[in-house]
């Protein structure tokens, strides 16, 4: 039998050992104070401080760049194991430093929690650190009791668990503890390693390859040999310090190359991907890679590769990763992406709004600092201006958030002219006449603000007058005023008057309607929230004004249109055919939800009574009867609904559609139908399709009514852009002349209304014992006039 190990176990045996770490690096924190100082040995055997770190005990205790370290805990410094291999006098107790000045000063290091430790230390180098771990750790937890068994959530588990362990190592490695600075070395290669592995397993669901297998394991391997190097120098004599220069080069490149390679293939994959659905997961994993790590690269490594100082404590730089598990374990978690869009905008925004205040404030702490006794430097003044930048950033950020959130309650007098938009919006869809919307806009502009008067003009700049106006020298004013603006008017626009604003709520050709909103009764100037809902209200107004517009128009036109008694416009004629077609399909609907349903449900208790109760013979035959009645009635709904609304005519063609016409009637008639038709080039539209529907349905309507023909033939074709289409029948025929007489009766005329509301042609021919043949031709496209007014009067037409 196989033995294994249960993954509750393995998860609380790894769980054991990140608390015993964790512990182990907390204690070397607490009771080894930060000196901070580095040390180079010159030409002459001497060990000199090279820098020296803000935060560090060293600044404190007045050590310098330059001053000599000549003894660490009673020992000469050359043979203090620190300054050997690290360069630094971390964990000494007592240190002997000769300043440039010469003098000799002895100076002693406490450890302990109430050792010799700054406030500034103890934030950068153990509460933030501590708080980044706990953070990792946690989301690390929940990702594993969510998603234990998905490849993707355990490597990301991986990822947040050695980043975490890093920056918080990275405190230990500053006190030259062989295990803190072993965790940075081991640790660190593999943070894009792992991030390229959880990419590759996310990346996989949507079947795209981050990075090639390959090019992982070379990667890795390469990483393994520098860490190893390095492990042997920090706990062993086995690599020389000159050697081992040359093996941080190589630590500090394995790094920066596989950032750039994670940087590279994001780029890479965003440029593929930018016109598909993955857009937005890439521009979000590539913007995210760079605010995290871009700081730290840029500020730490890079200067320490060239063989300079970093420009910022790690510490501080380290801060931005906290945006990978904000964001990664969105992605992992969340079945939606963020608008990473929208979020650019408006960190561009305020990155710029908060840059000059940021540089002001910041350059007014460094000069309150620098004529203090704390020890200044520019290095200093840039950590002051990034992390000042920062938190305006973000505090820009969180102030619309919180906006959003608490403005409406603790604000609610700003947040009424929201309710009145929303109250408006309401009252304004119901409104049918043009004194009903002026009304509604009077009483809402009265309810919230102070205005001495409201009145509607009407600016005419072709008669050069405003109506209605007074004699006032107010009126006057205004009236001269709005004459001489009327030419750069805009609908929708705000305009400032000698007394008062003016709302330009709707345009008719040459005639402006305006809103004039007199002075303030308490004397003040309308503020910019009270200017930005009068916009608001003259847009809403403007539309519903401009619909009102168009219906009076439209009623206009119908009226002209009505009053012809022939030649009716073929857009009119239009209007009432789809009007028509729309109620055939909503009585269709009805017919077949609520008649039809219930016919069906009756049959079905009918005939289930009929098969589980015995009942005599007579009965049961007047049962029958009565099942074979409402078989017929619901065959006859059935057809009554086909004929109606044919179902599926657009998406049957036309030819389709004539051929279920004619299958239809032949079932019911005695005559034969020969059906001729050439596919078309082009699908017709609906409204065509339908048209030459019911043309045909009529026609052979007709037929079995009044022609007794035995024979009918139907030709339907595409020549020339017009639709051909000719029926011919061997019936008894009529006389022409009396044909215009006889329309009404044949349903001629409704065929001839059809073909002419399609701007087509239709003509007879016809004698008494020779059959019928009728000839229509229809355009393709059709041509829309505008009405008198200017109004495209297809934009009646209803689907």
């Amino acid at each position: 039998m196989k033995s294994y190990i249960p993954n509750r176990v393995i998860f609380l045996l790894f769980l054991l050992v990140l608390i015993t770490i964790l512990s182990y690096l907390t204690i070397i924190i607490v009771r080894e104070p930060f000196i901070g100082a580095e040390v180079v040995k010159n030409d002459d055997g001497q060990f000199v401080v090279k820098l020296v770190e803000p935060a560090g005990q060293a600044v404190f205790k007045g050590i310098r760049a330059g001053d000599l370290i000549i003894e660490v805990n009673g020992g000469p410094a050359g043979q203090y194991k620190n300054v050997i291999k690290f360069n630094s006098i971390e964990m000494a107790d007592t240190v002997i430093v000769k300043h440039l000045d010469g003098n000799v000063q002895r100076m002693t290091f406490t450890g302990g929690w109430t050792g010799d430790h700054s406030n500034w230390e103890l934030l950068i180098q153990l509460y933030i650190p501590l708080i980044s771990f706990i953070l990792f750790s946690a989301l690390s937890i929940f990702l594993y009791m969510k998603r234990r068994n998905d490849g993707a959530a355990l490597m990301l588990i991986l990822f947040f668990v050695v980043i975490g362990l890093s920056y918080y190592s990275s405190a230990a490695s500053y006190r030259s503890d062989q295990v803190g600075i072993s965790f940075i070395y081991l640790l660190l290669p593999y943070v894009s390693i792992l991030f390229m592995l959880f990419m590759n397993k996310y990346l996989s669901r949507f079947k795209v390859v981050f990075i090639a297998k390959k090019h992982l394991i070379i990667l890795s391997i390469v990483a393994a040999v520098i860490a190893a190097s390095c492990l042997i120098y920090v706990w062993t004599d086995l690599i020389s310090q000159d050697a081992f220069f040359y093996v941080k080069m190589f630590y500090f490149g394995i790094i920066l190359v596989g950032n750039f390679i994670i940087v590279l293939q994001l780029v890479r994959k965003f440029l593929f991907y930018r016109n598909s659905k993955l857009i937005s997961l890439f521009k979000i994993t590539l913007m995210s890679h760079l605010v995290a790590f871009t700081p730290f690269t840029m500020m730490n490594l890079l200067p320490l590769f060239v063989g300079g100082g970093q420009i910022l404590p790690a510490a501080f730089t380290a801060l931005f990763l906290f945006v990978l598990p904000i964001v990664y374990f969105y992605l992992l978690t969340s079945n939606q992406l963020f608008d990473i869009d929208f979020i650019l905008t408006r960190f561009k925004y305020y990155t710029l709004l908060a840059i000059v205040p940021s540089i002001a404030i910041a350059a007014v702490l460094l000069f309150i600092v620098s004529n203090t006794s704390y020890h200044s430097t520019w290095g200093s003044g840039l950590v002051m201006f990034v992390v000042i930048y920062t938190g305006m950033t973000l505090f820009l950020y969180m102030k619309e958030q919180i906006d959003h959130r608490y403005r409406p309650k603790l604000f609610k007098a700003m947040y009424s002219y929201q309710d009145s938009l929303d109250r408006f919006s309401r009252k304004i869809a119901r409104v049918m006449k043009q004194a009903d919307l002026e009304e509604i806009l009077k009483q809402e502009i009265n309810e919230l603000l102070p205005v001495s008067g409201i009145h509607f003009l009407l600016v005419d700049y072709s008669e050069n007058a405003v109506y209605p106006m007074g004699e006032t020298p107010e009126e006057l004013i205004t009236g001269e005023f709005l004459l001489g603006a009327s030419y750069s008017m805009q609908v929708g626009e705000l305009i400032d008057l000698p007394y008062g604003l003016g709302l330009v709520i709707g345009r008719q050709r040459t005639r402006y309607h305006i809103l004039w909103i007199g002075m303030k009764s308490n004397h003040t100037r309308f503020n910019s929230d009270e200017l930005r809902w009068l916009k608001t209200m003259s847009n809403y107004a403007s539309i519903v004004f401009e619909n009102l517009y168009l219906i009076e128009g439209l009623i206009e036109d119908l009226e002209s249109e009505l009053k012809k008694e022939h030649n009716t416009s073929p857009w009119v004629l239009r209007l009432l055919f789809c009007l028509s077609e729309n109620e055939r399909r909503k009585l269709a609907a009805d017919l077949h939800d609520s008649a039809l349903q219930d016919q069906l449900l009756w049959y079905r208790k009918l005939e289930a009574i009929m098969m589980d109760h015995p009942m005599t013979d007579k009965l049961e035959m007047e049962l029958q009867d009565i099942k074979e009645g409402l078989l017929d009635v619901i065959h006859q709904i059935r057809e009554t609904c086909n004929e109606l609304r044919p179902p599926l005519l657009k998406e049957m063609g036309v030819i389709e559609a004539v051929e279920s016409i004619i299958e239809l009637t032949q079932m019911r008639v005695n005559f034969a139908v020969d059906f001729r038709a050439k596919p078309f080039d082009r699908p017709l539209n609906e409204e065509q399709i339908t048209a030459i529907y019911r043309i045909v349905q009529e026609l052979l309507r007709n037929a079995g009514k009044h022609s007794n023909a035995k024979l009918i033939r139907l030709e339907l074709e595409m020549k020339h852009d017009m639709i051909y289409f000719r029926y011919k029948d061997d019936g008894i025929g009529m006389d022409v002349n009396q044909m215009i007489a006889t329309f009404e009766h044949m349903g001629l005329s409704g065929i001839k209304e059809r073909v002419t509301s399609l701007e087509g042609d239709i003509t007879f021919h016809s004698q008494r014992g020779r059959g019928l043949e009728v000839i229509i031709l229809i355009p393709e496209k059709m041509t829309s006039g505008l009405s008198e007014m200017g109004i495209s009067r297809d934009s009646y037409l209803i689907g």
